[in-house]
This record gives C-alpha cells, sequence and structure tokens, in this order.
C-alpha cells in the first residue's frame, strides 16, 4: 500500500468584509486596520457599500465571507433586511453589527463591533468569527510547542458545542479512531480536534498498547507516532497490516522527520498517508476527511 505524502501547506486567507452604511471617515478607519493585517495568516480585505448601491455590489455583499452592518444608521438596517430577505436560509451566515449600545449578553457581544470603532477589538471580533464560523484557525497546530490561545480555545469549544461534526456530516456517525503517541500535548490536542467530529476517541502512550488496542476493537481511522516508547510507529503499522481487524484501516504516520529515507519507510510499513508534525488545523481535517470519506465507501 503506497503512502501518500501529505504535501499540503497552510497559506495565509483573505477574508472579504462587507460593510454596509458606514460613513467615509469610518470606512478609512477600516481600511487602515485592513492594510496591517496583509501580513498575517488571516487578513481581511474590504468591501463598503451604502443604502443606494448597485445590484451587483449587494451580490457582493452576500457572496462576502463576512457581513457587517452599521446599527447605528438606520437606513443601512433596512438595506440589510432587504439583502437578507434574498439570501437563501441555508446559506446565511450570522451578520455583525457596528454598534453604540453595548451588550448585556455574551452572545451579544461576540456579534457586535463597538463603535467607535476600537482596532484591536474590531479584529479580535472578525477574527473569533472566522474561527467560531468558518472553521479557520491555522493557529492551533498539532504537535506545536506553543498553547494556542485562550481565544482560539474557547472558539473551538464553541464549535463543539454549537455545529458538532458539521464539517463530517458525511461521515458515518459515532466513528472510532485510535491515536498512538507518546506526547501527552499532541493527545490533548488531537483529543480537541476529534471532538469536533464527535469521535469515540481511543488514546494510547506507546507502541506494544496500539497493537492491543487494534488486536481487539476495529477502527475507522489511525494515528500513529514514528518515535514512542516500546515499538516505533513502523513496527506497529506492520502489526496493524496483520491483525484481522484493522488490516484495511487507514493509518497515518505522525512524525517530526521528513527525509525520503523515513518516507520510504511508512511506505514500506503500509501506512497510507505521512504527516509531518507540527500539523495545522486545516490540513489535519483535510487528511482525516479524506481517509473516513474512503473508508466509508469501502464499507458500502
Amino acid at each position: 500500500m503506497a503512502a501518500q505524502v501529505s504535501s499540503i501547506k497552510q497559506s495565509s486567507r483573505i477574508f472579504v468584509v462587507a460593510v454596509v452604511g458606514v460613513q467615509d471617515a469610518d470606512l478609512k478607519i477600516l481600511s487602515r486596520i485592513f492594510t496591517i493585517t496583509r501580513y498575517r495568516q488571516r487578513s481581511y480585505t474590504l468591501i463598503a457599500v451604502d443604502e443606494n448601491s448597485s445590484m451587483r455590489e449587494l451580490a457582493e455583499v452576500k457572496a462576502a465571507d463576512i457581513q457587517v452592518v452599521n446599527a447605528n444608521n438606520p437606513a443601512a438596517v433596512r438595506c440589510w433586511q432587504g439583502i437578507a430577505a434574498s439570501i437563501d436560509l441555508k446559506e446565511r451566515k450570522p451578520v455583525l453589527k457596528i454598534s453604540n449600545v453595548i451588550p448585556t449578553s455574551e452572545a451579544g457581544s461576540e456579534f457586535t463591533i463597538p463603535w467607535p470603532i476600537n482596532p484591536a477589538k474590531m479584529l479580535q471580533v472578525l477574527d473569533s468569527y472566522t474561527i467560531r464560523h468558518l472553521h479557520y484557525y491555522p493557529e492551533f497546530e498539532i504537535g506545536s510547542e506553543l498553547e494556542p490561545c485562550s481565544n482560539t480555545l474557547k472558539n473551538i469549544k464553541a464549535i463543539n458545542a454549537t455545529k458538532r461534526a458539521q464539517q463530517f456530516s458525511n461521515s458515518p456517525k459515532g466513528i472510532r479512531v485510535l491515536v498512538a503517541d507518546d506526547s501527552l500535548a499532541v493527545r490533548r490536542q488531537l483529543k480537541i480536534e476529534f471532538d469536533t467530529m464527535d469521535a469515540k476517541l481511543h488514546l494510547v502512550a506507546d507502541g506494544d498498547a496500539a497493537v492491543r488496542a487494534a488486536e481487539e476493537d476495529q477502527y475507522d481511522v489511525i494515528f500513529l507516532d514514528v518515535v514512542m516508547p516500546g515499538m516505533d510507529g513502523y513496527s506497529v503499522c506492520k502489526n496493524i497490516r496483520r491483525s484481522k481487524l484493522n488490516k484495511k484501516t487507514p493509518v497515518v504516520m505522525l512524525t517530526s522527520k521528513s527525509s525520503s529515507f523515513d518516507k520510504l519507510k511508512g511506505v514500506l510499513a503500509g501506512c497510507d498517508t505521512y504527516l509531518t508534525k507540527p500539523i495545522n488545523h486545516n490540513e489535519f481535517t483535510e487528511i482525516t476527511q479524506k481517509h473516513l470519506n474512503k473508508n466509508m465507501e469501502k464499507s458500502q
């Protein structure tokens, strides 16, 4: 079985922000704020429209990643209500408001950009939105020595609570996953990831425990660290390929090395994919989804 070495690279993403009904002075502030973000992994570009905008401009608002309405401007609110009425319910996203009224609840503050506009607060609201509602958080990396910031973890937990398994709606319910890694930090990070899939996760810290687990239960996907106490990941993979329950289960090798020799060893051991730590969230999600879909197709 040939290993597919992941070539996905985490690139910067530009989010289009459509702002309805903001005066020229505030637009200049927004433009300066967004210009600052151009060198960040997460950056923003601005589309400004008013209540007299053309149909083409209104279409751009509907297609934007993030929609912002100046709640202090009644004409802007009416304009947005007209736009929202033309958007299919399945395609609607939460709208952000620029408002001088301070929300009384945390849920309200999530969607409110305080006016007058504060650059730091605005970016915090936008960044949180991309994490919680667009599921983009490259700051969270599996195998990184840096702990994700509290804001990122808070929003990941919100994703788990409100839109559990949304990205894995095509996967079978109750997916079973085995993870073998001697790093407690990596096991915690993978648990956060698999919590979003509502997976039944079995975590072990060494190769021998991984072999025993693979002999006792069948899994939908298995993740193996290469360097572990006792048996290394390659030896564990070879054992799994000889097992009755998991000989066809996708195996993903996790390693800090990426040499051609290491990749060849993965191929010979029978792994399906070779991921190099640290692994960003988007890369992990794409690889995992691909193997779950393949496994689901085989079982049908």
